[in-house]
């Protein structure tokens, strides 16, 4: 088990990362802020265990976890597309209220602690939540636009 105290920015900015090594699932377990000041750190040390571990599942334990902002979020994303690419699954479990609420005010939630069984899809196999682009925008009445 190793343990990660990280502090780049001021003293009341910590970040605990704690990893227990499985060869089937790898238990990363993190409390504290997740922000500008802590993300690189915990994209970096995730991104070691896929690489170092090699484990079927990544298990992001946010239980601790009491502070999330937009780049903890693309962390979270990053570290999972990096899993997928390597075929193997990331989850994130157990958010509290705060973590959860921002997982599902950015359609992230399902994303990340939906069921992981049997082998990783292929990246292409998840469907782009992104729908075509509208072939026009209406315009408000007395609203012009220069073109």
């Amino acid at each position: 088990m190793s343990t990660t105290m990280f502090s780049p920015v001021t003293m009341s900015t910590q970040l605990y990362i704690t990893s227990q090594p499985s060869a089937i699932t790898a238990r990363v377990a993190v409390a504290g802020e997740i922000d500008l000041a802590t993300t690189p750190v915990l994209r970096e040390r995730l991104l070691r265990v896929l690489r170092d571990q090699r484990p079927d599942l990544l298990d992001v334990d946010v239980a601790g976890v009491t502070f999330l902002d937009c780049t903890g979020l693309g962390a979270l994303v990053a570290v999972r597309n990096a899993a997928i690419r390597a075929g193997r699954q990331m989850r994130v479990s157990h958010p509290q209220p705060i973590v959860r609420r921002v997982l599902e005010v950015t359609g992230l939630l399902g994303v990340f602690t939906a069921p992981t069984t049997g082998p990783a899809p292929a990246l292409s196999a998840y469907p782009s939540t992104v729908g075509p682009a509208p072939a026009a925008v209406p315009q408000p009445p007395g609203l012009k636009v220069a073109a």
